[in-house]
């Protein structure tokens, strides 16, 4: 197998992570609202839609040859972008 298959899965494994670690995060702070009686802002139509980008873009090098360092480019932006946008949604909580 190609080095740039084995860095697309890590790039995968790296943004299941961090999106399994912010939605701990989330449900734990939804649920401590809920506690408290506080209102939950519901989550907007563009944050899934950048969710569902990032993950596009974590999956593009899979689909399209590239070379091996544009490849880690692109997996490190759709870690980053993820993260960005669930960090926004825990912060507007």
């Amino acid at each position: 197998m190609r080095a740039s298959f084995f860095i697309c899965i890590a790039g995968i494994a790296a943004y299941l992570c961090v999106l399994f670690f912010y939605c701990m995060k989330i449900s734990a702070k939804k649920n401590a609202m809920k506690k408290e009686d506080k209102k939950i802002q519901k989550a907007s139509a563009s944050f899934v839609s950048s969710l569902l980008l990032c993950a596009l873009v974590e999956v593009l090098p899979i689909l399209i040859p590239l070379k091996t360092y544009v490849i880690v480019i692109v997996c490190l932006c759709g870690i980053f972008g993820s993260y960005l946008v669930l960090k926004e949604r825990f912060e507007k909580l």
